[in-house]
């Protein structure tokens, strides 16, 4: 039998293997649909599925059951991660490339270290330290004002909105541990897919006619995007449960492995020397802070 804290390190590395995949799947549907149709599309695909899911194998009363606390701090964390984090995010690979953007946002263990430090009174270890100085280094490495690329590319643009990514993933991952004391991964993800969808309806009006017209191409692609984010969500959460922050964390943002070859070979992005230690560092010091 598998122990528990390997089922978790297991579930977060198929969470960013998955989000690497829709990231990609995200940007490629950007010009038809634009980021927060896409969000509002995926997240209630991703929602009904879970719904659907809870509904049939627990019933209403995994629902019902759940604390006011615990649905007030699923509502804020999923509108926090999906509703504002996501949406940047996709923004960000436009401008910035999908490997380096995807490395900048996931270094959201440093600010998650920072807010538990501030907010928690969690106390900044040498590992947390050195973790930090080392990802920064990896980061100047990637972006770095000097580095070659593209005159079209919004390059602080791209920058601004991955860091505000980053942030945002950090506020949700802190926000989302308590309530898993109370119910399963599928249960939680269940009820904040549908709450991120609802978010971000008011500014999708759009996004049903824009399906509509949007080419049959386009539209496998958005369904295909919906079960993973489904899937990628309960992976994640699977692994903060079973396996805790840290670890969950530092193995989800192992996702820039598998985003960088990708984006290199189905969207034709460079892959440069600079680039490959960049990430190589970045990683690197997220490991080191979560020791």
């Amino acid at each position: 039998m598998i122990a528990e804290t390997t089922l978790g390190a297991l579930a977060s590395l198929g969470a960013a293997m998955a989000w690497a995949v829709t990231s990609l799947l995200a940007r490629s549907l950007m010009p038809e649909l634009g980021s927060v149709a896409i969000n509002a599309i995926r997240s209630t695909i991703g929602g009904v599925l879970l719904v659907a899911w809870v509904l049939a194998t627990a019933g209403v009363g995994a629902f019902t059951a759940i604390s006011a606390g615990a649905w007030a701090l699923l509502t804020l964390s999923i509108v926090i991660a999906i509703a504002i984090g996501d949406t940047v995010f996709f923004e960000s690979t436009r401008a910035l490339g999908l490997g380096r953007a995807m490395t900048i946002s996931t270094t959201y263990p440093l600010g998650a270290a920072a807010i538990a430090a501030v907010f928690l009174g969690e106390p900044i270890t040498l590992p947390v330290a050195t973790g930090a100085l080392v990802t920064l280094a990896g980061l100047v490495l990637i972006v770095a004002p000097w580095a070659e690329r593209p005159p079209e590319e919004r390059f602080w643009f791209g920058v601004g909105t991955a860091a505000l990514a980053s942030l945002a993933w950090a506020v949700s991952t802190v926000l989302v541990k308590p309530p898993l004391a109370e119910m399963d991964a599928v249960t939680a993800q269940a009820i904040r897919l549908p709450l991120a969808a609802a978010a971000l309806a008011p500014w999708a009006r759009s996004a049903p006619g824009a399906l509509a017209l949007a080419s049959r191409g386009a539209r496998v692609r958005i369904a295909v995007l919906g079960v993973l984010t489904s899937v990628s969500s309960v992976m994640f959460v699977a692994g903060v449960k079973h396996a805790g922050v840290a670890v969950a964390s530092v193995l989800s943002s192992t996702a820039p492995m598998f985003a960088i070859p990708l984006a290199v070979i189905f969207l034709g992005e460079r892959l440069t020397s600079r680039v490959l230690l960049g990430v190589a560092v970045t990683v690197a010091g997220i490991a080191i802070l979560q020791l």
